[in-house]
């Protein structure tokens, strides 16, 4: 079953309008969402992962949230079976699935598949681990920039987990993981028809987004986001990797430590929100078959007439 032609996929940028928007058009349609968010999926991360509201989940029922503890790992893979098989019950029951949400991962992995590398032997890894030690991994950088440059410069140079693995693919295949990539998009750019993917991207004028996070970083303040913290850290010490990447707790979590003040934690996590906001934008003028719509002014997509001051669907 294509899902994507009998879907629709609202996203962009942090802060950008997608849920509001996507309510509207749920209830138009009469149909659920499926949300396409790598934070959300957490149990207990609500404020600060400005997840939908429990008044906005009454409304239109949203999937793919609180999946997880956030002591457990996520993975694309994870999400985008989950995913897939909502989607695929829903049009059975002749629903049109949104998916909404600022992954680009997970858009990339929804509308392309997932990049999957043929098994390599074990003991590849275990010898590059023990031959780049975490302590003194630059000559795997280095060695790295020799045989795939092209992963190199997509690679930080103290990305030590990435750099092994892209020198296995190497030692293992005899091909480089950027060549590999390169044959999937284009194997996946095939069969893909970007005029049958009902996609948009929320175009913001960047001085409006920042405006707009800078905003919401106040009001998830004011919501309790601090209380949420802390009673994350008395209940789970430790979050797993994914979890502990969501923005705002670590710098939540440097304020109840006393090393920062409340003014500098929501300077901090306004700059670090932005910087995501221009990765997201990033990531999405690449991805095919996904149109940018400007989010600033009345318009008209999918047979739909936008009031923006409203968010009225006509």
């Amino acid at each position: 079953m294509n899902i994507l032609e009998k879907s629709y996929i609202i996203t962009g940028p942090t802060a950008s309008g997608k849920t509001s928007l996507a309510i509207k058009l749920a209830q138009h349609l009469n149909t659920e969402i499926i949300c396409m968010d790598s934070m959300t999926l957490f149990k207990g991360m609500d404020i600060g992962t400005a997840k939908p509201t429990q008044h906005e989940q009454s409304i239109i029922k949203h999937h793919m949230l609180d999946i997880l503890l956030p002591t457990e790992q996520s993975s694309v893979q994870l999400w985008l079976q989950g995913a897939r098989k909502i989607a695929e019950e829903l049009i059975g029951k002749g629903k049109s699935p949104i998916f909404v949400g600022g992954t680009p991962l997970y858009l990339k992995a929804l509308i392309m598949g997932l990049f999957e590398i043929p098994e390599i032997p074990k003991h590849i890894r275990k010898e590059l681990e023990e031959k780049f030690p975490q302590t003194n991994f630059a000559d795997a950088y280095r060695l790295l920039s020799e045989i795939d440059p092209d992963s190199a410069k997509k690679i930080h140079p103290n990305d030590r987990r990435r750099i092994i693995r892209a020198l296995e693919v190497w030692t293992g295949l005899g091909k480089t993981i950027s060549s590999l990539q390169k044959q999937w998009e284009i194997k996946t750019d095939s069969f893909t028809n970007p005029d049958k993917i009902r996609c948009v991207w929320l175009q913001t004028i960047r001085q409006n987004l920042h405006q707009r996070i800078h905003i919401r970083t106040k009001q998830l303040l004011q919501k309790g986001w601090v209380d949420e913290v802390l009673s994350l850290r008395k209940k789970y010490p430790t979050l797993s990797k994914e979890a502990s990447q969501a923005i705002g707790y670590s710098q939540i979590s440097q304020f109840l430590d006393g090393l920062i003040s409340f003014e500098k934690m929501e300077e901090t996590i306004n700059l670090a929100t932005r910087q995501l906001a221009k990765k997201q934008e990033t990531w999405l003028r690449h991805i095919s078959g996904c149109t940018p719509l400007p989010f600033e002014n009345n318009f008209h997509f999918w047979g739909f007439d936008i009031d923006i001051q409203s968010n009225i669907l006509v």
